[in-house]
């Protein structure tokens, strides 16, 4: 009591205020003197520096080959595919009912499924002679990406009757786009 008496709560106030400044003020000035000494180092560290007279022998450099992006989709569509997976393979193990437990089956069944399909059609499309091909089977439609600069009206036609037969979707719910 007698300290809050000898000090007002005001003067308490401008006190610890003064003290915050003064904290930053010192945190300010240390970071400074630190920037000073590194930047003071680094020309002792030059100054101390020997030439090198020898030539290094550089390394060959072999490029390297970007995926393109017909890699780049099925990585990422196997990685999904994986994920999914997993996550339906733990609701199995986890299911408090028998419900849930087979609607996770059956998920993955279906998933198992439309990847064998999606496989079958991308290799019967490539046997038609284009070098690669995409294929995603969605609910009641097909879309699929052919490698090539163009396609013609045949490709399209030869392509949509490859996924048709194979799928069971009728050819107006198919789409087929060229990508280079």
């Amino acid at each position: 009591m007698k300290i809050i008496s000898v000090f007002s709560v005001n003067k308490l106030g401008r006190l610890a205020a003064l003290f915050v400044a003064l904290g930053v003020l010192l945190l300010v000035i240390s970071g400074v003197w630190n920037c000073i000494q590194d930047i003071l180092d680094a020309r002792a560290n030059r100054s101390n520096a020997m030439q090198v007279t020898k030539q290094v022998a550089s390394e060959q450099v072999v490029p390297v080959m970007a995926p393109d992006f017909f890699t780049e989709y099925r990585l990422e569509r196997d990685k999904i595919r994986s994920e999914r997976t997993d996550l339906l393979r733990e609701i199995i193990q986890n299911a408090k009912t028998e419900d849930s437990k087979q609607q996770a089956q059956e998920a993955i069944l279906k998933m198992t499924l439309e990847k064998q399909r999606e496989a079958e059609m991308e290799n019967l499309i490539k046997a038609k002679g284009f070098s690669d091909a995409l294929v995603f089977i969605r609910d009641n439609s097909v879309s699929a990406v052919v490698k090539t600069t163009a396609l013609t009206r045949e490709e399209v036609v030869q392509v949509a009757d490859v996924i048709s037969r194979i799928s069971g979707v009728k050819p107006g719910d198919i789409t087929v786009s060229a990508k280079p």
